[in-house]
């Protein structure tokens, strides 16, 4: 005997916040933008207290400021946080591959190459959005290989950085290659060869932090910042 198993209904708060974060995640709401609980409200048929909820949330996690007098607006893309957050994910991330790479076994070797599959079609598909979230899914399961709890952590507190950068980079041409980036990590943990992986995983995000810094900073600018 079997029974049917479905996902509880999410709340008012979680559905306004799912909806606010891929809002800012995909640049429906640009940097830079005032977010009104009513407009909120009303585009999302929420009420406001869910909204207001879902805005405190995503303050804390740094993609909205609110801000005294003036209200709420979605944080500006900045040179300091991309440099942070990258150098935290070539320490976090590189650590993680090189011992993702000693424990990969068949079962996860072939579901990294389903999702490298599924994200490659997607892209030649035209579809970047379902490639990206096809393609991030490495990243997880090299954390989930690691077998540490507190890095999960602290990355899962980097996540909205993590996902508007990506996303970033994504829109302004750099899907192929990074995809390319994610075929010769994932041959380097199915070989068993830690330094090569982790050697891979840290070009791969400098690769990335560069192009959303070309982005966000003037001409000539890029090199002086990475100095400082």
């Amino acid at each position: 005997m079997t029974s049917d198993r479905t996902e509880p209904p999410r709340s008012l708060r979680e559905q306004a916040l799912e909806a606010i974060r891929r809002g800012i995640l995909d640049s429906r709401y640009p940097p830079g933008a005032l977010l009104s609980e009513n407009q909120l409200a009303e585009e999302l048929q929420i009420s406001r207290t869910p909204i207001r909820e879902a805005l405190r949330e995503l303050a804390g996690g740094g993609l909205v400021r609110i801000l005294p007098q003036r209200g709420i607006v979605v944080s500006e893309l900045s040179v300091h946080d991309i440099v942070e957050v990258y150098q935290l994910r070539e320490q976090l991330e590189g650590f993680a591959v090189r011992i993702a790479a000693e424990r990969l076994g068949p079962a996860d070797a072939e579901a990294m190459q389903a999702d490298h599959r599924d994200a490659v079609a997607h892209m030649h598909a035209g579809r970047l959005r379902a490639a990206y979230d096809s393609s991030v899914l490495m990243h997880g399961r090299i954390l989930d290989l690691a077998g540490n709890s507190r890095l999960k952590q602290f990355m899962a507190q980097l996540g909205d950085q993590v996902h508007r950068f990506g996303l970033l980079t994504l829109r302004h041409g750099r899907v192929e290659r990074a995809l390319a980036e994610h075929g010769e990590i994932i041959e380097a943990l199915i070989a068993n060869r830690p330094e090569a992986a982790e050697t891979l995983m840290r070009q791969h995000l400098r690769a990335d932090r560069d192009l959303a810094l070309r982005v966000v900073l003037p001409a000539g600018v890029m090199q002086a910042e990475l100095a400082g």
